[in-house]
């Protein structure tokens, strides 16, 4: 149950780092981006965390991604200061609109947390090659993810998608 609070936590964390930059960059949406913040965050997380790592400029350790998050925090603290009042208006608005897109976005977590817990294993379809999969990348720290049945080798398959749950 902790971890799935951490997750929930770390997920709305990156999701409000990001809306800043949905909010100048998606500006016909009626939310502003709101919706489209936390994976549009962790796109940003990880897709930084990972370039860095296969350039072989840092690691991809948990202080990397926790720099990473704060350098994304802290662009977004200045677009707010810089914008306050426009936000701050916008927020008072349409906080109807934003709270109906988080409760959906609630629902669905626990939604999937609730099926995954009643079903866990991964023994059939290709579970298994996903859970190895992740767990090559979670093990990674710089470079691309050793491949899982060819050692000495990287992972010639689109494995991004699983590097970015294995950083959150």
């Amino acid at each position: 149950m902790f971890d799935v609070l951490l997750w929930l936590i770390t997920v709305e964390i990156i999701g409000l780092a990001a809306f800043a930059p949905a909010y100048f960059l998606l500006p016909k949406l009626a939310d502003r981006g709101w919706g489209l913040s936390k994976p549009l965050g962790i796109l940003i997380v990880g897709y930084t965390a990972w370039i860095l790592s296969v350039l072989r400029v840092v690691p991809s350790v948990r202080v990397t991604l926790l720099a990473i998050v704060i350098i994304l925090a802290a662009g977004a603290v200045a677009l707010f200061y810089t914008r306050r009042d426009e936000i701050f208006a916008f927020v008072r608005r349409e906080w109807r609109l934003l709270l109906a897109a988080e409760l959906v976005f609630l629902f669905f977590f626990a939604l999937w947390t609730l099926f995954r817990a009643s079903d866990p294993a991964i023994n059939h379809t290709e579970q298994p090659m996903d859970f190895a999969f992740l767990n090559a990348s979670i093990r990674s720290v710089l470079g691309q993810p050793e491949d899982p049945w060819m050692r000495g080798e990287s992972i010639s398959y689109y494995y991004f998608g699983y590097w970015m749950m294995g950083a959150l």
